[in-house]
């Protein structure tokens, strides 16, 4: 039962990937009991900013976010993306219930907003979404993992590898495709792609 388990996990990151195209949970929390947490921060480096087919300078993004065990296979998450190119910004903050449904993958539901401005204009977007995510450990290696979510003003999704450094402090680098629907106005998105670099502390 525990291979099945493992190779659900597995397959689940790849399909992940390579599926439907949110945005990032950093090294997934494996614990949801009570008082179990992880905090996240990273940057990306490069990444590539596009309004609709324009592409915009590099950008300096980065992100912050946070997961909260509450017991009975239930967390809280909390995700700030700051996706910013010289000619435009979106800043997105999510929030999501993640439910364990098997060991090392989750469903998630919540609600996202995304603040676009640039010199195409710009506009606030709150969209609901769903998704999946899920981990899987290779011993003495690292853990792979990615999501996929998808909602009605945005889609993404994001696979990586995380390897422990400290006994709570892991170093995280993946790769992420999000897209932002309607982010300047008149059917034209905020399209944000690129590698991220992190760390990930739990507790």
């Amino acid at each position: 039962m525990k291979s099945t388990h493992a190779l659900l996990a597995f397959g689940a990151a790849i399909c992940l990937a390579t599926t439907c195209s949110l945005s990032a949970y950093a090294s997934p929390l494996k614990n949801y009991d009570a008082g179990k947490v992880a905090i996240d921060a990273g940057i990306t480096l490069p990444s590539s900013l596009k309004g609709d087919n324009y592409k915009f300078s590099k950008s300096n993004s980065t992100y912050l976010g946070a997961t909260v065990g509450i017991g009975k296979k239930t967390a809280l998450n909390y995700k700030w993306n700051n996706y910013k190119a010289d000619e435009a910004k979106t800043r997105a903050q999510q929030f999501n219930i993640m439910y364990k449904v098997l060991p090392g993958i989750s469903a998630y539901a919540g609600y996202l907003n995304a603040d676009t401005s640039g010199d195409f204009g710009g506009k606030t977007k709150n969209s609901g979404q769903i998704g999946l995510q899920a981990a899987y450990d290779i011993p003495a290696l690292f853990t792979v993992w990615g999501n996929v979510g998808y909602g009605n003003r945005n889609s993404g999704y994001e696979i990586g590898i995380s390897k422990p450094i400290l006994n709570n402090l892991e170093v995280n680098a993946s790769y992420y495709n999000q897209t932002f629907d309607d982010a300047f106005g008149e059917d034209l998105d905020m399209k944000a792609k690129g590698v991220n670099l992190g760390l990930t502390l739990k507790f």
